[in-house]
């Protein structure tokens, strides 16, 4: 495999040799972008943050006086994703012997991004926020769109912020082989879960799209912190950490008990529908308007994490829960295909960003980017949990239609990076799907490592 991005096109019954094809541009998307990162990393030594603040449609690094893009912004969300991201390329650079010298790198930058996210953390009574000052500082947005700071306690809840830097701090430590940062990331881990399962977590997300509708908050619990919390235990599994599996299972099976229409438990639905919340009857949240809402892409991204998590478990798993993860492998096809089909624009290729399940309907069709890595991560795995032949179908078809739509967002000018959003009309946009930073290689490059590993196996 090289690291040449050749652009290439999945065909429409794609043969093994196509999908290995496909792996070696994941392989050049993936080093190219690790590369940029280094450097960028590199460029500013006073600076010890991933640094994406670049913008996908122009090029240009975003100016400094931008209070929301510029350097003073510091994402939580980011700094974790990318610190997981960073540990994750270095961990699979090292296994194949590419590119000795930027491993090192990567492992240095880890160590000092680990650090101080630590110190962050210390000045926050253990919290991080979706928008803090370079020293650690949080900050919301007024009504001007101006910074203002706010001070952190022990009783806040916590937040994405604390899901994604606590695996990133775990997966940093595990890599890097420090037991008492692997310590302190295990309990950190383990307090956000605690805080999911006891209503005790709160989005910190700061909105930056006016195109997404708002949370609901009154009487809606959403799927999202139980589902990312699925990357968190399969880090576990395969750190062997004791009670990981039985963690997981607990996971995917309320998510599917839950959030999912299996069996035609809803009936004015349609099986394998998947929505974002539920109400205090548990049942699908219904809006005002009526509108319930789901994320084709997270939906999608469920499936990924789960596989990811039955795939670390194999070998590892009592007779018990190897018979659970069987059962609950056997929904992920289903739930793939509605979900792919719930959410696929043919025209522009790509996934929209929200769909009423009542209706029928897209209710954003704009199109972000990270939907097309995580669902050919999904579709990937199931390709490999089924021997059913129409379910193979299916997983080669969304392979291929993702495949071939993230083309159209990939970059080959621009470090092989993506436009983090395409119109209806196909056209990149300026809008923000969460952070105005680019990736760090979380959604994209840890999803499509995980696809070049299933490819090599085929």
């Amino acid at each position: 495999m090289t690291m040449t991005y050749k652009e290439i096109e999945l065909p429409n019954a794609p043969r093994t040799e196509d999908l290995k094809a496909a792996a070696s541009e994941y392989q050049a998307i993936a080093i190219t972008t690790m590369h940029e990162i280094a450097q960028r990393y590199q460029r500013t030594p006073q600076y010890p943050f991933i640094d994406t603040k670049l913008s996908l449609i122009t090029g240009e690094d975003f100016p400094a006086s931008d209070p929301v893009r510029g350097p003073q912004a510091i994402y939580g969300w980011i700094q974790g994703r990318g610190l997981e991201a960073l540990a994750g390329h270095a961990r699979w650079i090292e296994q194949r012997g590419i590119d000795e010298p930027l491993t090192k790198q990567l492992r240095t930058i880890a160590r000092e991004v680990m650090e101080q996210l630590q110190r962050m953390r210390a000045r926050n009574a253990g919290r991080l926020r979706f928008f803090m000052f370079p020293d650690g500082q949080p900050f919301i947005l007024d009504a001007a769109g101006q910074a203002q700071p706010y001070e952190v306690t022990a009783d806040h809840p916590y937040g994405f912020s604390d899901l994604f830097s606590s695996k990133g701090l775990f997966a940093a430590a595990e890599y890097l082989g420090d037991a008492a940062a692997k310590s302190e990331a295990l309990a950190y881990i383990q307090a956000v879960e605690d805080a999911i399962w006891a209503g005790r977590f709160r989005s910190d997300q700061i909105a930056l799209d006016p195109s997404t509708r708002p949370e609901p908050r009154t009487g809606f619990y959403p799927h999202g912190p139980f589902m990312i919390q699925l990357g968190a235990i399969a880090l576990l599994i395969e750190a062997g950490i004791e009670g990981a599996i039985e963690r997981g299972l607990r996971l995917i099976e309320h998510e599917l008990t839950t959030y999912a229409n299996l069996d035609g438990r809803i009936p004015e639905l349609q099986e394998g529908d998947f929505w974002e919340g539920v109400d205090d009857d548990g049942r699908p949240f219904v809006e005002p308007d009526g509108v319930i809402i789901s994320d084709p892409g997270h939906s999608l991204e469920f499936v990924g994490l789960a596989l990811k998590c039955i795939a670390a478990a194999e070998g590892r798993a009592t007779p018990r829960e190897q018979q659970r993860l069987d059962a609950a492998r056997r929904r992920m096809p289903g739930l793939l295909v509605r979900n792919f089909e719930n959410g696929y624009l043919p025209g522009p290729q790509g996934l929209s960003k929200a769909f009423d399940l009542a209706t029928r309907t897209h209710l954003n069709t704009d199109m972000p980017w990270w939907n097309l890595p995580e669902t050919i991560r999904a579709a990937a795995f199931c390709l490999v949990s089924t021997t059913d032949k129409r379910q193979r179908a299916a997983c080669l078809r969304i392979w291929r239609d993702c495949h071939n739509a993230f083309r159209l967002f990939t970059r080959p000018d621009l470090h092989l990076m993506a436009y983090q959003t395409r119109a209806a009309d196909g056209n990149p946009v300026d809008a923000i799907p969460a952070t105005s930073d680019a990736d760090p290689g979380y959604h994209t490059g840890l999803s499509l490592i995980d696809v070049i590993s299933i490819a090599d196996q085929l």
